[in-house]
């Protein structure tokens, strides 16, 4: 068990460092950003083999005949939810819409909003979800697994927003339905469908940096009539895991 868990402590570490602590010692412009995104998927290749793993499969992308079905129902519901939390946003004045990006600068900030969260969405989930289940799933209880998986998840969210109470709690109650969508379907399309959903519709919002102006949509912060709302995207993804858990049927699952 020993082995087992240095085994995926190496894998963990090698894979974040390179992709979350690299960007940061060492400046990098688009070009050398789209690269090392790419070159992640190739690195988690070759560490998976060193390893002991089976490819990228070891991470829990396996593709199969439902792979598309899970992905695009998982997008939708993610997507849905974070139109819907958008747009309270905007009635409770939160946010107040200012307009929208010329037709040129619309078109290459959504190619960006696509790539950036498509590829960053997969490998988050590759990296706090896939790891964690294809290497423990079969050694310890399931429940330790989601344990580790959400906990990995919400620290890894830490490491980009810095903590505080209400994000990290957050980020553990975004993190059921994403962990509960891979552990029912043993895969992780639905997982990262919703993931990339819900990412998509922010950065159409906060493009790909989180900076207001970045985005397609133009916007500027308002004032909130109550503490309340602070807490409402946490709400909505308590309301999200139950509707994932009702919906899951509609999803294909891997053979274990």
């Amino acid at each position: 068990m020993q082995k087992n868990v240095f085994y995926f402590l190496m894998k963990f570490l090698i894979l974040s460092l390179y992709f979350n602590l690299l960007p940061t010692l060492f400046p990098m412009n688009d070009l050398v950003r789209f690269f090392h995104i790419l070159s992640f998927f190739l690195i988690a290749l070759g560490v998976a083999k060193i390893f002991n793993g089976d490819g990228l499969t070891s991470y829990g992308v396996v593709f199969f005949k439902g792979s598309i079905r899970n992905l695009t129902y998982g997008f939708a519901t993610g997507a849905t939810f974070w139109v819907i939390l958008f747009g309270m946003y905007f009635f409770l004045g939160k946010l107040e819409f200012l307009g929208v990006k010329s037709i040129e600068e619309s078109i290459f900030t959504f190619l960006i909003i696509l790539f950036g969260f498509s590829t960053g969405s997969l490998i988050n989930d590759m990296i706090t979800r896939g790891l964690v289940f294809y290497h423990f799933k079969d050694r310890i209880p399931i429940p330790a697994v989601f344990s580790i998986a959400i906990l990995l998840y919400a620290f890894d969210d830490v490491w980009y927003a810095g903590f505080s109470l209400q994000n990290t709690i957050f980020s553990i109650v975004l993190g059921l339905s994403l962990t509960y969508a891979f552990y029912k379907t043993n895969s992780i399309w639905a997982n990262t469908g919703i993931h990339f959903g819900l990412n998509t519709i922010y950065g159409l919002f906060y493009g790909v940096s989180g900076n207001i102006g970045d985005g397609i949509l133009l916007i500027e912060e308002g004032t909130a009539p109550s503490v309340w709302v602070q807490w409402f995207s946490t709400i909505l993804s308590a309301i999200m895991f139950i509707v994932v858990i009702m919906t899951i049927r509609f999803y294909k699952k891997v053979p274990n």
